[in-house]
């Protein structure tokens, strides 16, 4: 599969890194759908996927946590282009910084609503579909706080909902298999936006722990490429080495999942 024609759903495309994927899927050949709450923010961004592509892209302002919202986005999406072949769940929150124990249940909750919820109920929405035409490709913008317990620079929340979202797209590729439907996590790494720069870090940090923004660009390009479907299931990280990391998957089929490592052959954990 090329870029050229896929009709492509790309949410948080106002700005950063969702704005940068519409851009170069864009000037691949994808007809793009755009959406985010800020509707001037992605007049900005169909703009420059229009000077990229040649025009084929549309908008439609939304909340990710409201069912109504999505389904009127997917509509939108799909009235002017037809049925939806590929989704970049990228729209995120960061939240709160403190501790658990100080941070604003509110708050903390509803970075899971964003980063959990928003991107279930655009995967519920667009999945049938792309099952009953036996194919479509899925990229949910991850990221390594899914594997650690350290909340430094991310926040209780945002760990656990990258944990839990890492864990969904873990179902969905058991459930999907057969299918012809892809799931794949990307970590873009730690790329300089509005949301990275409020770690209480972020200026003491050196240079070289910034990732490019076109990087993680053109990490989904190329997995939404169907060159790298071997990857079904499977964790990347924009630094990958996408080839290497095909041939450490196919020998370890476990490596880059969420596992419960047993202690041992009697582990109750895993009875």
């Amino acid at each position: 599969m090329s870029g050229e024609g896929t009709v492509t759903l790309i949410t948080g495309a106002g700005r950063g890194i969702g704005r940068e994927i519409a851009v170069r899927l864009g000037a691949a050949g994808h007809r793009i759908g755009l959406t985010s709450r800020t509707g001037s923010e992605l007049t900005e961004t169909a703009d420059l996927v229009t000077v990229a592509g040649g025009g084929a892209v549309v908008m439609a302002t939304g909340d990710v946590t409201r069912a109504a919202d999505v389904d009127r986005v997917c509509r939108t999406v799909e009235d002017r282009f037809g049925p939806i072949e590929a989704l970049v769940n990228n729209a995120g929150f960061l939240g709160d910084l403190d501790p658990f124990l100080n941070t604003d249940l509110e708050t903390w909750w509803r970075v899971l609503e964003i980063n959990l919820r928003g991107p279930a109920l655009f995967l519920r929405r667009v999945l049938p579909s792309m099952v009953e035409r036996g194919g479509g490709r899925v990229i949910n913008i991850n990221s390594k706080a899914a594997f650690t317990t350290d909340p430094r620079g991310a926040g209780s929340a945002y760990g656990v909902s990258k944990t839990a979202l890492l864990r969904l797209s873990d179902v969905l590729t058991t459930e999907l298999a057969g299918t012809g439907v892809i799931v794949i996590d990307l970590s873009p790494g730690m790329v300089r936006t509005t949301m990275t720069a409020r770690r209480p870090d972020a200026d003491r940090l050196p240079p070289e722990s910034w990732t490019p923004v076109t990087a993680a660009a053109g990490h989904v390009e190329a997995l939404l490429s169907g060159r790298y479907d071997a990857l079904n299931g499977h964790f990347v990280h924009v630094l990958d080495d996408l080839d290497d990391l095909v041939a450490h998957v196919t020998a370890d089929p476990g490596a880059r999942t969420l596992q419960v490592t047993p202690a041992g052959p009697a582990d109750p954990v895993m009875a």
